[in-house]
């Protein structure tokens, strides 16, 4: 049964978001990667949340690795190399981070979908730069949410590489 604003599908016709896709002009890989985008604006969002959740245990992870910094808390605790002057101010650093990482991603999607290869590479890079950061954040030693949070963005950069090169997507740019 069918409304009256929706007609009735027939054999072979796209239905659904296929139906959009084709409507649009935009395949599939083309929407993925918007989707991909914003899952990794999300995960960038939590991981700006999480230091600040735990600016503690990042600074003593930081601490531990800093020649300085190490003494420091050796004498006087967590406390003394928060009040020091040597110690970075992680959680304005996550959040001006994630605020211009959203600001790319925004321009560059509208970019991307609009078929400018630049804005595909400025991807690719981006992503390519994801991978990089999130791997030295595996390295540091940090609570295990930060790990997994930086392992998921691993995996969604790796697809998100995937998809800008994707038949579909290339057949899509060509088109352009």
């Amino acid at each position: 049964m069918t409304s009256a604003n929706q007609p009735a599908s027939r054999a072979g016709e796209p239905t659904g978001e296929s139906a959009h896709a084709a409507a649009s002009g935009r395949p599939t890989s083309v929407t993925l990667v918007v989707r991909v985008l914003l899952a990794l604006v999300a995960v960038t969002g939590l991981a700006a949340v999480l230091v600040w959740v735990r600016q503690d245990k990042v600074i003593r992870t930081w601490a531990e690795g800093n020649v300085a910094a190490r003494k420091l808390l050796a004498e006087g605790g967590l406390e003394a190399v928060k009040d020091s002057p040597i110690a970075p101010s992680f959680v304005p650093l996550a959040i001006v981070f994630f605020v211009v990482f959203a600001l790319l991603v925004l321009v560059l999607v509208a970019f991307f979908v609009e078929g400018h290869e630049w804005a595909r590479l400025s991807l690719a890079a981006t992503a390519l730069f994801g991978v990089l950061a999130a791997a030295v954040v595996v390295r540091l030693g940090l609570p295990v949410l930060f790990t997994v949070v930086a392992v998921v963005a691993i995996v969604l950069c790796l697809f998100l590489l995937l998809l800008l090169w994707h038949k579909d997507t290339n057949r899509y740019f060509r088109q352009h």
